[in-house]
């Protein structure tokens, strides 16, 4: 479930939009085509920046999976966004859930890949500071070197 919907995200991107233009077409009255012009593209920024911003997180790009937590914040605003483009009697409410369904949704893929690369940047920083030899620390002296036994052969007579 969470694999298929790491593509979903790509495709809501196209998909999702589309479906407010098909359901205004259905359902929809003539006075309510300005605000869904005006929505379209707004709504294709805002799925493409949460898609973006979850493929951003190293865990989503290597496992190619959303996280629980994408699959239900940006669920529920994918299933809001559905049913504000039935253009019924709760029109608005969906699309006020939507919008802050979508907010919600963008500040927790934000939140989790702050929290990801917190995490990753403080291995780097640990796996440093065990090879690093601490501030005023003189160096090690070398061990002395043990060649085992050894003759010196002295000249008898300096040459002349």
């Amino acid at each position: 479930m969470r694999k298929a919907f790491f593509y979903w995200q790509f495709a809501a991107v196209v998909v999702l939009p589309v479906w407010i233009l098909v359901g205004w077409t259905v359902w929809g009255r003539a006075g309510e085509f300005v605000s869904v012009a005006i929505a379209a593209p707004f709504l294709v920024l805002a799925l493409l920046g949460v898609a973006g911003v979850s493929y951003a997180r190293k865990s989503a790009r290597t496992t190619r999976t959303a996280s629980w937590l994408d699959v239900a914040v940006a669920g529920a605003w994918h299933l809001a966004v559905i049913a504000a483009g039935f253009f019924g009697p709760a029109t608005g409410a969906f699309a006020a859930l939507s919008v802050a369904l979508g907010i919600a949704a963008f500040a927790s893929v934000t939140w989790q890949l702050v929290q990801e690369t917190r995490k990753r940047v403080r291995r780097v920083f640990e796996n440093i500071q065990r090879g690093a030899v601490p501030y005023g620390t003189p160096p090690a002296k070398p061990a002395p070197l043990d060649a085992g036994e050894y003759l010196v052969i002295r000249p008898s007579d300096p040459p002349r």
